[in-house]
C-alpha cells in the first residue's frame, strides 16, 4: 500500500509542478493552473490523512486497545470544502470546476497504480 501511495504522491507533485509552469508561462491559464494546484494539494492532504487513519486502525486492531473517536471522513470532507470555498471566494485566482475536479486526483491515481501493481503480481 505504501508503494502505491508513494507513486501517486510522485505523480501529484509532478502535476503540481507542471501546473506551476503553466501558471508562470501562460497568463490566460493561470486560474485553471491555480485551481489544479489547490485541488491536487487538498487531494494529497486527504490521502495522507486517510493513510494515517488506516495505519492507526491497524495498530489498534492488533493491540486490541480502546477505540478513539475522531473526525474520520468529516476531516477529509472539510478539506475539500475548504478548497472549494477558497476557489469560490477568489474566482479571479482559482477556477472552481477545475479545483473540484482536481480534489479527486489522488483516489483515482491510487486506484490506477494499485490496478497496475495487481496485474504485475501473479
Amino acid at each position: 500500500m505504501n508503494e502505491v501511495l508513494q507513486k501517486a504522491a510522485r505523480i501529484s507533485v509532478f502535476v503540481i509542478s507542471l501546473s506551476l509552469l503553466v501558471w508562470a508561462f501562460a497568463p490566460e491559464w493561470r486560474a485553471v493552473a491555480a485551481g489544479i494546484m489547490l485541488g491536487v494539494s487538498a487531494s494529497m492532504m486527504n490521502a495522507l490523512l486517510l493513510r494515517r487513519r488506516v495505519d492507526w486502525l491497524g495498530k489498534v486492531t492488533i493491540e486490541q486497545g480502546p477505540r478513539r473517536v475522531g473526525l474520520g471522513m468529516g476531516g477529509r470532507l472539510a478539506t475539500v470544502l475548504i478548497a472549494a470555498l477558497i476557489a469560490q471566494r477568489f474566482p479571479e485566482h482559482f477556477h472552481t470546476p477545475t479545483t473540484l475536479f482536481a480534489c479527486f486526483f489522488m483516489p483515482f491515481a491510487s486506484l490506477i497504480f494499485a490496478y497496475m501493481q495487481s496485474k504485475r503480481q501473479p
